[in-house]
């Protein structure tokens, strides 16, 4: 039975691997720079920074009422009749009524890297305005947030950057253009050619 976030997957992002690096998997997406560059700064103006544009960026890309998936990805070493805790999906939500929405599925690895190891798919379905949208973004976890009304991926890859994806242009061009100077110069050229081009 196929689940509904694998429907939607299927439907809205055919052939996308959501997996890091999200940018270079998707046609059409927006790489931007969140930490600074500047190696002298201060540890403590590297987290203002990063907390700023993560959460300016996802809040420009999501509304309260938007329907949205949380899909969490873990990879735990396997040992005898050791259970591991995984508190962001409780830490995350405002009202642990919505955790009956949290589904997990065993993901079969046929990478010699795995060979030892466990991996889970874990997606919660709700709206924005039932979690604590900074619990997620700034977890240790592999965490892609999909947004179901507005068709768009949202990775937070680590402190230096994050990742927002879609399968329209439009979904992303106001984005574009009001962060254009966050956007990572490396991928830069790409980006403008996407964004651009009428």
């Amino acid at each position: 039975m196929e689940l509904p976030i694998d429907k939607y997957l299927n439907d809205e992002f055919p052939d996308l691997k959501i997996e890091s690096p999200l940018f270079y998997n998707a046609d059409i997406g927006i790489r931007f720079e969140i930490g600074d560059t500047d190696p002298y700064v201060s540890d403590e103006r590297y987290r203002e920074q990063v907390h700023y544009r993560s959460t300016q960026l996802f809040k420009a890309t999501h509304y309260e009422n938007d329907d949205i998936y949380i899909i969490l990805y873990l990879d735990i070493k396997r040992k005898h009749n050791k259970t591991h805790k995984l508190k962001v999906f409780r830490n995350g939500v405002k009202d642990k009524n919505i955790l009956r929405n949290l589904s997990c599925k065993s993901i079969m690895q046929s990478d010699e890297d795995y060979v030892g190891w466990e991996s889970y798919r874990f997606v919660l379905m709700c709206k924005v305005s039932e979690i604590r949208y900074i619990t997620f973004l700034h977890s240790d976890y592999n965490i892609f947030i999909i947004n179901k009304t507005k068709h768009t991926i949202f990775h937070f890859y680590d402190s230096r950057g994050l990742d927002v994806v879609s399968n329209s242009k439009d979904a992303l061009q106001q984005l574009f253009l009001k962060y254009n100077d966050w956007i990572l110069d490396y991928d830069r050229e790409i980006i403008n050619s996407v964004f651009e081009n009428k």
